[in-house]
């Protein structure tokens, strides 16, 4: 008698559970998502996807998402508004949402430093954080559905200058017609594309390289050829006369498929690598200086 009453009870157990909807969730996150939250709409970050299993006569097929936010420590960093969540209507079986409706970026209210970056940037600092995601009934009131997801966003080194190397001097005879620019690639590399942009400034007399880097309109701005990591300029400028002694300072600008910069360790430099400086040096005028000196001694 035990063994069928239990037996019973299962069975009735199970008819409860059939007659209520049936929701699951599975968040299919990419766990190195691309750093820029606006992006997450492309199916490279992943899909949500809720199945709805129901009797339609018998339950609601509307339900909205709570969405949090949280750090590596478990911190909450952002959490979304029920009240003013969207409302899906799901349909019998699989439902597929983007990685962009489970953050619900423009219904995600971060903290103040965090809001302030993404407004600024557009994507959070680098390091690890916590997407959880709850399927609540229209009321807010009611779980029927949860989910938490870890992923990273990716903290790049940015290129490193090769050459001219900082503090090299280049002859003007040679400097005139090429000027070699080398550096190294993004780290970590990825899939992704990027592009390089060369900028070099004069530093003027009078100014510091730094006064040159910000101040100064470059006289080089132009993208390297895709997938390069150097760049052949041919400056055109007047360089054999005795005046032509000049300093420089440039850089290599990363920035990404959407023309945007790389952000750094420090988000404020705009996908720019540490500058160097050069020098471009009229040799034989110098030599004819130096003869000068040697007569006028004799």
């Amino acid at each position: 008698m035990k063994k069928y009453h239990l037996l019973f009870t299962v069975v009735m157990f199970l008819m409860v559970q059939l007659a209520q909807a049936q929701i699951t969730l599975n968040l299919a996150l990419n766990k190195r998502p691309q750093p820029w939250l606006s992006d997450w709409v492309n199916p490279v970050n992943g899909q949500m996807i809720i199945t709805y299993m129901v009797r339609p006569t018998l339950n609601d097929p509307s339900v909205k998402l709570k969405t949090t936010l949280l750090d590596e420590r478990g911190n909450i960093i952002g959490i979304s508004d029920i009240n003013s969540a969207r409302i899906y209507t799901l349909k019998a079986g699989v439902n597929q949402f983007s990685i962009a409706d489970a953050l619900q970026l423009q219904n995600l209210a971060l903290q103040g430093n965090f809001q302030n970056l993404l407004q600024r940037t557009g994507r959070l600092t680098a390091g690890q954080y916590q997407l959880t995601v709850e399927v609540m009934n229209t009321r807010g009131d009611v779980v029927r559905a949860k989910q938490t997801r870890f992923f990273f966003i990716t903290s790049y080194q940015l290129p490193i200058l090769m050459q001219p190397a900082s503090g090299s001097t280049l002859d003007a005879r040679l400097a005139q017609n090429i000027i070699m620019f080398r550096w190294t690639n993004l780290i970590p590399s990825s899939g992704e594309f990027f592009q390089f942009r060369v900028q070099v400034f004069e530093i003027l007399p009078g100014q510091t390289p730094m006064q040159a880097f910000r101040g100064n309109r470059p006289l080089l701005d132009e993208p390297a050829i895709k997938g390069s990591t150097q760049y052949i300029w041919r400056p055109n400028l007047p360089m054999l006369d005795s005046s032509a002694n000049k300093q420089f300072i440039w850089t290599v600008q990363t920035l990404d498929a959407n023309g945007l910069p790389i952000p750094g360790m420090d988000m404020n430099i705009q996908g720019r690598s540490e500058p160097a400086i050069f020098s471009i040096v009229n040799q034989m005028g110098m030599m004819g200086k130096k003869m000068e000196n040697v007569d006028s001694i004799k």
